[in-house]
């Protein structure tokens, strides 16, 4: 317990936090005690309705978050006052509720009351810290949470941070062994907010290799500019594909980096010096990994409001700002262009590979992919369901000139809503194209209805592998009831939304079937419903062989995977 509230405690301090207010109490020793021992100027209060008032005078005079720290139950409830002034008077504070560990609630134990968010909407931000444990993750993970309660405490108009921390006895820190450098990076986090003229330390970048990750922005307008900072460092822009920088044919765009990152040896030779980050948490699950690898270096996050969006937990930096403003206020120009041509080198082998899957006799959803793309009309919106759709749009739809907005629901990632939120995008009167699996399908299908009522135009490219066929990638494949409980065959027979619904429902059997289908679909008014038959070990076999990146014989030679039958 000791070094764990001790690298929460130092993390305060690193990141610029001065003074802490301490109102006694038993369950909240380790946090006072440790408080203590640091180099914080603290302040004994033993009315916690006063002393969330004093707190909130020095914050004021300060222009910085203080801290509070309290023991459990109704201590925490006497902070109230203060943190509804600071709320109103936008005064920044960062309060530590000790509480007991969640064996001891509910039950009847003295001093446990509900503390989880507490201060309800008064608060800019709450989170509740996992027990302590001894171990070098857990000392990041608790830095992490205290730099997201700075930054939101410090974010535009200011405001309470709220981070409930239960403990369990016994409560005595351990001050032989106290060590509170535990977790610390290499750089200190800063939140720089940028108001006004950007001023940031765009030196940083002089002639190091960097890659640029640009995740999900549905309101992404800092294409071009982010484009051209990448041409000025000489950085590959890795482009998530709901970035949407998949509009654009530029070779300093990396569109298939999940295949070629399977490598190991890759992933050492790509090694960066610095990560620049806008958007969402990207899709791509070996990208993130990648990060993880690379925890070391300088990673920046860029974005108009602060959000931690970095499973990693490696961000050195977030800087608050319009990323299109960002990305012109960096002016260095690197000259050396060997870190980028490795990175191009793997995406011309990795998409010409992933091309021959077009000519590929057996039927899968990365063809299909493929097939879509060069059918699709100028302007459409094509919407991406989760689990295994998304991942394939991620591999198979490449950058290139066109006009093609992409959208999913990758904020909470789950397979609910997918039907009704195309539907939602529908209502913009551009061609509307789903791609979704079964069980998103069967999730929201209910959602066709407004579709009918309202006289909507869609359509939904079904791809039906029977189940949850994401599973088979996955480690619980083969393990005892996986059918049961993973695949879960359903056995629906999707035609009978037609009389359910009024949509207009085809059945490819081939190719040639689906592309006429396609384009008579896009022609007709209504919710339109292509199934796609998909066998699901077929899809898996050709899915591992095409996202492999392979030996550059084997590419000259157009090998393609072989050994099925057409379809139909």
């Amino acid at each position: 317990m000791t070094n764990y509230i001790a690298a929460l405690v130092d993390e305060l301090y690193q990141l610029g936090v001065r003074e802490v207010v301490i109102s006694p109490g038993s369950r909240s020793t380790p946090l006072s005690v440790l408080f203590c021992e640091h180099q914080f100027k603290i302040f004994l209060n033993i009315d916690e309705r006063s002393a969330g008032f004093f707190a909130l005078g020095i914050a004021k005079e300060h222009q910085r978050p203080v801290v509070l720290v309290c023991t459990s139950g109704s201590a925490v409830a006497h902070y109230f006052p203060a943190v509804i002034e600071a709320r109103y008077s936008r005064v920044p504070l960062i309060v530590l509720t000790a509480d007991r560990p969640h064996e001891l609630r509910h039950v009847g134990a003295p001093q446990a009351i509900d503390q989880n968010r507490i201060y309800g909407h008064y608060a800019n931000f709450y989170e509740e810290l996992a027990l302590p444990e001894e171990k070098e993750s857990m000392y990041r993970y608790v830095r992490v949470v205290m730099q997201k309660a700075y930054a939101n405490a410090m974010s535009v108009g200011y405001g309470v941070s709220h981070i409930n921390v239960p403990l369990r006895e016994p409560l005595i820190p351990d001050l032989k062994n106290l060590d509170y450098t535990k977790g610390r990076s290499k750089e200190l986090f800063q939140y720089n907010k940028e108001e006004g003229q950007i001023s940031f330390r765009d030196k940083l970048f002089q002639n190091k290799k960097g890659i640029i990750i640009c995740g999900g922005d549905a309101y992404a307008d800092y294409h071009r500019e982010v484009l051209e900072l990448a041409e000025r460092l000489q950085s590959p822009v890795l482009a998530d594909p709901i970035s949407n920088f998949r509009n654009y044919s530029n070779e300093i765009i990396i569109d298939s980096y999940d295949a070629f990152l399977k490598s190991d040896s890759i992933k050492k030779e790509l090694a960066p010096e610095f990560i620049l980050h806008f958007g969402q948490v990207p899709v791509s699950k070996r990208l993130q990994q990648f990060i993880s690898m690379n925890r070391e270096v300088l990673t920046i996050q860029v974005g108009q409001t602060f959000e931690y969006r970095n499973p990693a937990l490696s961000t050195d930096q977030f800087v608050a700002a319009l990323p299109k403003r960002f990305a012109d206020s960096i002016q260095t120009r690197n000259s050396h262009t060997g870190y980028l041509r490795k990175w191009q080198l793997y995406q011309r082998r990795m998409r010409t590979y992933l091309k021959m899957a077009r000519e590929e006799l057996g039927w899968f959803e990365g063809k299909l992919i493929q097939i879509i793309q060069e059918m699709l009309p100028k302007a459409s919106r094509l919407v991406a369901g989760n689990s295994m759709a998304i991942r394939d749009v991620d591999y198979f739809f490449e950058a290139r000139d066109q006009n093609i907005k992409v959208f999913a629901n990758r904020g909470a990632n789950g397979i609910d809503g997918i039907v009704s939120t195309a539907l939602g995008i529908s209502t913009c009167s551009e061609p509307t194209v789903l791609l979704t699996g079964d069980l998103s399908f069967f999730h929201d299908f209910n959602g066709l209805l407004i579709g009918n009522t309202h006289h909507l135009n869609m359509v939904i490219v079904l791809f039906n592998n029977g189940g949850g066929g994401i599973f088979r990638y996955l480690p619980q494949s083969g393990e005892k009831y996986f059918d049961y409980l993973f695949l879960t065959p359903h056995g629906i027979n999707f035609s009978g939304l037609t009389a359910l619904f009024g949509v207009t429902y085809f059945n490819p059997q081939n190719e040639e079937d689906f592309i006429r289908y396609f384009n008579q679909a896009l022609t007709m008014d209504g919710i339109k419903i292509i199934e796609v038959k998909i066998d699901l070990e077929v899809s898996k076999a050709l899915h591992d062989h095409y996202t492999s990146l392979p030996e550059e014989t084997e590419i000259q030679e157009g090998k393609k995977f072989g050994g099925f039958e057409p379809c139909g």
